[in-house]
């Protein structure tokens, strides 16, 4: 008999721990897992999935998310819940108290988030005993876990997040042709940056550091790929320091793959990250890559080897970074060559592999 998974997550909005929820249920063996995701509201920019959805449609922090889990998981005779990101998390460890299924939480990120981050931290740490296993997409993230939550070691397993080879393949994209669509000639350095806008992600530290090389060099342009609560601000900054001609802002990509194409040099400059999903597609990509020295990032960025990481994080030291790479082809070329063969492990095999062993055991308990 199939093992039913309900993997319950706010929402299906383009990030990265619902893109590793999308990649974990479809592809889960269908005839030793039945993946079912359960969204707690609608996002009207949700990803297409290949596999059973249930939106309940409730508004942020609505109480009642718990009760309808638990009735979800009565009729479904789900096995294992399996929660990603805070409010999933929390209500599914709640969940526990109403029904048998086994809890499964999973770590991405929220667990280093600052401001309402505390709340969260204690919260878990209360229900932590609900949960039988907890699983970190990095060790960072595991240890977080440990030290902020209280979680023992061996309740952890660290799974790392994984890509879609198949839409992350540089052949099936034509760099001209993306270049053109942003105005990049190719004479010019594009400087992309992709991920959610906000503090947390720095993209506001690349602006500056753009800033400082655009008065060395006019051949600098700067592509930010994503939305967020911080954009508005990210546009009065660009006003700011004049580099309005300078700076695309290119919304959000449903297929990033198709504007990381067209890019000489990636950053990464957050300021907290658990694991750093686009940094592994950009090296899927051949895009040599500029990073932050936080988290999860030093566990896939090897300095001088698959990347670059920042002794500081700061404009200055994002901008020496950046011209370091655009003014060496022969490293350019040797870091990605790295870079891609290392990103060949999140391929997703032996992760499903990890999580398989991890949902027959618990099956089986």
């Amino acid at each position: 008999m199939r093992i039913r998974v309900l993997h319950v997550i706010d929402h299906l909005g383009y990030g990265g721990a619902p893109v590793a929820v999308k990649n974990i249920a479809e592809r889960m063996p269908g005839d030793r897992i039945e993946s079912i995701v359960c969204t707690l509201r609608t996002n009207p920019n949700a990803m297409p999935l290949d596999a059973q959805l249930i939106n309940l449609g409730y508004h942020k922090y609505n109480p009642l998310v718990v009760i309808a889990v638990a009735k979800l998981c009565r009729q479904r005779k789900i096995d294992i819940i399996h929660a990603h990101l805070q409010k999933s998390v929390i209500s599914c460890l709640l969940v526990g108290f109403l029904c048998n299924a086994k809890i499964v939480i999973h770590e991405h990120g929220p667990i280093f988030r600052g401001g309402t981050g505390c709340i969260y931290r204690l919260a878990l740490k209360a229900l932590r005993s609900r949960a039988a296993l907890a699983i970190a997409n990095s060790q960072a993230a595991k240890d977080a876990l440990s030290q902020a939550a209280g979680f023992n070691e061996d309740s952890i397993r660290v799974v790392s997040n994984f890509i879609d080879f198949a839409r992350f393949d540089r052949t099936l994209y034509d760099r001209d042709k993306a270049r053109d669509a942003l105005g990049i000639t190719e004479n010019q350095v594009a400087v992309g940056f992709v991920g959610r806008l906000d503090f947390c992600k720095g993209a506001d530290l690349l602006l500056h550091a753009g800033a400082i090389l655009c008065k060395k060099s006019d051949r600098y342009r700067f592509v930010i790929v994503g939305e967020g609560s911080q954009k508005r601000e990210l546009e009065q900054l660009v006003f700011r320091l004049g580099l309005d001609k300078k700076v695309i802002f290119a919304g959000l990509c449903k297929t990033p793959a198709e504007v990381m194409v067209a890019f000489d040099v990636a950053a990464v400059p957050s300021r907290r990250e658990a694991f750093g999903i686009a940094t592994v597609e950009f090296m899927r990509m051949s895009v040599p890559v500029v990073a932050s020295a936080v988290g999860g990032l030093l566990e896939i960025v090897q300095h001088e080897k698959t990347g670059l990481l920042l002794d500081t994080l700061s404009p200055d030291a994002i901008a020496q970074a950046v011209e370091r790479l655009a003014q060496n082809e022969a490293l350019r070329h040797e870091l990605t060559r790295e870079a891609e063969a290392f990103s060949r492990k999140f391929d997703g095999r032996e992760q499903i592999v990890q999580l398989l062993k991890i949902y027959e055991k618990l099956k089986v308990y």
